[in-house]
């Protein structure tokens, strides 16, 4: 279960997420879509740890991420360019960064 709590995050003077609240129930599949420019890739790389928000909590299980590394999150990411090994099938590109 993945649950975001009051979560804002900024670039500099620039806030790009403001107040996000989100419940993913175990099992469930969420889409992100939205504009350019919208936050979705902030909210995702806040989710994996590569970005530190402001203000509020994300919590995996119950458990709370704040000061977990990203490596240990057991969250992945995929981008949307740029990040695939061409030389690896879908499987393989997704499962890369798994210990």
């Amino acid at each position: 279960m993945l649950r975001i709590e009051g979560l804002s995050a900024a670039y500099g003077d620039e806030t790009v997420l403001r107040g996000i609240d989100l419940h993913v129930p175990a099992g469930e599949l969420l889409c992100v879509l939205g504009p350019s420019g919208g936050g979705k890739s902030t909210l995702l790389r806040v989710i994996a740890g590569l970005e530190e928000p402001q203000t509020g909590r994300v919590l995996v299980d119950g458990r709370d991420l704040a000061g977990v590394p990203a490596h240990q999150r057991g969250v992945g990411l995929m981008f949307q360019d740029y990040a695939l090994f061409p030389h690896r099938d879908v499987a393989a590109n997704v499962a890369f960064g798994e210990p």
